[in-house]
């Protein structure tokens, strides 16, 4: 009863936050990076919802450690790929002077590409 009457409450909240988007980026013409943030935010509060809803113990137990550390590494695997793909794709679209393309994709690619042994790096020292 708790769970429907707080998805539902939260559900028209979210319904009464892109009708305001809407209307706003109408006016405006365009849509602006705060309405793609704010719904992007709101779609994975749902899906985070629908994975575990109010059961912290399931998140909590071996099990959701498991699934968690397990789907947090192929969603590293996932978006490494996909920041190269978006990289490449930039580079051939939008033809630059350098050789980096866009600077900010470039850097959050090489980023991706070091962050996962370091946190690996980390992780086994803490146990040593």
């Amino acid at each position: 009863m708790k769970v429907r009457l707080g998805m539902s409450i939260f559900l028209a909240a979210l319904l009464v936050l892109l009708a305001a988007m809407a209307v706003k980026d109408y006016k405006n013409g365009t849509i602006g990076t705060s309405s793609v943030t704010s719904v992007v935010i709101a779609l994975a509060v749902c899906l985070q919802f629908l994975t575990w809803g109010t059961d912290r113990k399931a998140q909590q137990d071996e099990m959701g450690k498991i699934i968690a550390a397990k789907s947090a590494k192929i969603s590293y695997h996932i978006l490494t790929v996909a920041l190269f793909v978006f990289w490449i794709a930039d580079r051939i679209v939008f033809v630059r002077k350098d050789d980096f393309g866009n600077l900010s994709l470039f850097l959050a690619l090489c980023f991706c590409l070091v962050l996962y042994p370091v946190v690996q790096l980390f992780y086994v020292r803490r146990f040593k």
